[in-house]
C-alpha cells in the first residue's frame, strides 16, 4: 500500500516537480548507452524516478523490520559450493547501487555463522547520521564507517565477534577518489575508477569474495543471486577480482538500466589523454 500511494507521490515529485537532477541523469545515460535513441534514454530516465521513489519509501520501512520480513523482501539463493567455500572463514561481500542497496545486507541472513559489517559513509548532519545508523543496525548487521572498516576487521580478525566470523559488506560502486597509483576499468563506455579495498583485503588475508546480483520482482520485493568472484585461494594478479565485479555489475545494469543510481555524479574523474593520470571533469554551473 505504501509503495502504491506514497511511492506514486514521491515519483510525481521527483519527475515532474523537482525534475531531480534530470540533466545529469540524461547526460550519464546518453554517454553510457550510445546505441540507444533519445526516446529510449528519456524513457529510462523517467523509469529511474520509480527506482528513486522506491528507495525513499524502502528506507522508511527499515526501522524495526523483523528477520522474517527481511527474508521476504529479499529472497536470496546461495549455492552449496559457496556456503562450503565461506564456512569457518571471514569473507568479502560486494554489492552495488543497483536496485535497493539498503536491502543488500539482508543476504547476510543466509550466513548465520557470520556477523555482517556494513561499510558506509557517515553523514555530516549528526541527527541524520544517528537515524541512518539505527535503521541499518541489527543483531546480524553492524554498520561501520568505511574509513574504520579495515582497522575494525584487523582488531577482530583472529577470534571474530562473539564466536562469529565476519562478513565484510561493501557497496563497491561508489565514486572512487584517486589515491596514489590508479587503475582504470572499462565500464559503461567510459574509463572508470573503482574502490579496490575489497580486493586488497581478499588477497592479503585469503578471503573469498562474493557478489550480490539483485533483480526487482515488484515494488519493495527483490530476489538476489550470490556469485563467487574469488575463492580466497586462487592466485590472481592485481585488479582481477575488481574486474570480475565490474563485469557482473555492468551486466546487471545493462539488463535493468533504470535500476541503478543515476542521479549521483558517477564520473568525476577521467584519465588524462597523455599521462593517464586522473583529472577532474568540470561541470558547467547554472546561470
Amino acid at each position: 500500500m505504501q509503495y502504491h500511494c506514497l511511492g506514486q507521490i514521491a515519483y510525481f515529485l521527483f519527475r515532474y516537480i523537482l525534475r531531480y537532477r534530470r540533466k545529469l541523469i540524461i547526460e550519464q545515460l546518453t554517454f553510457s548507452f550510445p546505441e540507444k535513441s533519445e526516446k529510449e534514454i528519456v524513457d529510462i530516465c523517467n523509469d529511474y524516478y520509480h527506482t528513486l521513489a522506491e528507495a525513499v519509501i524502502g528506507t522508511m520501512t527499515l526501522a524495526g523490520m523483523s528477520d522474517e520480513k527481511r527474508r521476504e523482501v529479499l529472497k536470496v539463493e546461495v549455492p552449496d559450493n559457496i556456503q562450503e567455500c565461506v564456512k569457518g572463514r571471514h569473507f568479502v561481500y560486494l554489492s552495488s547501487h543497483h536496485n535497493f542497496w539498503e536491502y543488500a545486507q539482508f543476504a547476510g541472513l543466509k550466513f548465520p555463522e557470520h556477523l555482517t559489517l556494513c561499510a558506509y559513509h557517515p553523514l555530516r548532519n549528526k541527527a541524520w547520521e544517528e537515524l541512518y545508523y539505527h535503521l541499518r543496525y541489527s543483531e546480524d548487521a553492524l554498520p561501520i564507517a568505511s574509513a574504520q572498516l579495515i582497522r575494525y576487521f584487523l582488531q577482530h580478525r583472529k577470534d571474530g565477534i562473539d564466536g562469529r566470523q565476519l562478513l565484510l559488506g561493501l557497496i563497491a560502486d561508489q565514486n572512487s577518489p584517486p589515491k596514489g597509483e590508479v587503475h582504470w576499468y572499462d565500464f559503461l563506455n567510459r574509463k572508470t575508477l573503482f574502490f579496490e579495498g575489497g580486493e586488497q583485503l581478499a588477497i592479503k588475508f585469503s578471503l573469498p569474495v562474493l557478489y550480490l546480483s539483485m533483480r526487482r520482482i515488484k515494488a519493495g520485493r527483490y530476489e538476489g543471486e550470490v556469485i563467487l568472484l574469488y575463492d580466497g585461494d586462487e592466485v590472481v594478479d592485481r585488479h582481477v577480482i575488481t574486474e570480475r565485479y565490474v563485469r557482473q555489475l555492468e551486466k546487471d545494469i545493462q539488463r535493468e538500466p533504470s535500476r541503478w543510481l543515476w542521479s549521483h555524479r558517477r564520473w568525476k574523474y577521467v584519465p588524462d589523454p597523455v599521462t593517464g593520470e586522473p583529472i577532474v571533469v568540470k561541470r558547467k554551473r547554472k546561470r
